[in-house]
């Protein structure tokens, strides 16, 4: 599994949490972009260019926030499963977790 930033989450967001499974994750992912969606509506209907920028910065901190987290949802998704987390030590000694 890889560790650190996962750039598909920062592309896909709500479609990468559902194709790793993530289904609780990809459940507020939506939330979230609806909420977005409803700002720049509003922004959209008012005339407001704030609310749409303020939506805009909504979704792309989401997706920020999804490619932070990703591998920490997703160890946490296999650990749940039944898998077990190996850590590699100096010296090649591997420790079950």
């Amino acid at each position: 599994m890889k560790a650190g930033f996962y750039w598909a989450a920062l592309l896909f967001g709500t479609a990468w949490a559902y194709s790793e499974g993530l289904i609780a994750h990809g459940g507020r992912l939506v939330a979230t972009d609806a909420m977005a969606a409803l700002i720049a509506l509003y922004g959209d209907q008012t005339g407001h260019p704030l609310a749409i920028a303020g939506a805009l910065l909504l979704f792309i901190a989401k997706n920020f926030y999804c490619a932070i987290r990703g591998s920490h949802w997703v160890r946490r998704s296999l650990l749940q499963q039944g898998y077990r987390a190996l850590i590699q030590r100096s010296g090649s000694q591997v420790s079950v977790v």
